[in-house]
């Protein structure tokens, strides 16, 4: 039996919170089980499935096999707004040049703003330790702001109206309740491997494979063998 048969149908292991995680993901003795993509490798810290997209670590709070939607929260203002420093590596959350599109209409985009000076609807703010953070759903670039110095963070949030958001315990839940992401790759191809009783993954490059009892194939087990192949696993990067 093909030890990546093995590997391939078993589920990134972390915990019990989250426990359908297989292909695109990859991770762990997963290696060419996944999308072979560097945004689609997952980590285990402290029994919490994570995945890095585009430099911005998240936690992984839901995967939906069927519809391809993956709910994911900021790691690092999970605890809260207060939790990150104005001197921590701020980073938007984009998913521009990935496989991962944000998904629902429910979605918003926070901006987080530190140091800024803001007496505008809309805005709300908050003192963590000596630093004022205001934060909004309404484009900064808008409005007209001070900040000394100017540090913003832009990610998505679930949340309706900004009047919604205007108590930070609202905000700090509506943070740990993350948002919706949907995977935009091929499934089709995994779904017919997995349809033929085989596992997906890849073929330590960018191509597709379906790894089978009895070896791997290009698409489904029992069609014609895939070639071996020599390549070392790499990234896809765009």
């Amino acid at each position: 039996m093909c030890d990546d048969y093995t590997d391939c149908n078993e589920a990134f292991d972390c915990g019990d919170s989250v426990t359908n995680l297989k292909y695109p993901f990859w991770g762990k003795s997963r290696k060419e089980c996944g999308f072979s993509d560097q945004n689609m490798e997952l980590t285990c810290e402290r029994n919490v499935p994570k995945i890095t997209i585009n430099n911005v670590k998240y936690r992984i709070l839901e995967w939906y096999n069927t519809t391809q939607i993956l709910k994911v929260a900021r790691d690092d203002y999970f605890n809260g707004i207060c939790s990150v420093s104005v001197s921590a590596n701020h980073n938007n959350s984009t998913f521009d040049k990935t496989q991962f599109q944000r998904d629902g209409d429910g979605s918003y985009k926070i901006s987080l703003l530190y140091n800024c000076e803001t007496s505008i609807m809309n805005f709300f703010g908050t003192t963590c330790s000596s630093t004022k953070v205001s934060y909004t759903i309404v484009d900064p670039a808008t409005v007209s702001l001070t900040c000394t110095p100017s540090v913003i963070v832009e990610f998505p949030i679930l949340a309706g109206q900004p009047a919604q958001i205007a108590s930070l315990d609202v905000l700090n839940e509506a943070i740990q309740g993350g948002f919706d992401l949907r995977w935009t790759g091929n499934y089709a191809e995994c779904q017919m491997c997995v349809d033929s009783r085989g596992a997906c993954g890849n073929d330590g490059g960018t191509g597709f494979r379906c790894f089978c009892e009895d070896g791997a194939y290009p698409d489904r087990c029992g069609s014609r063998k895939a070639p071996t192949s020599s390549m070392s696993f790499t990234f896809l990067y765009n």
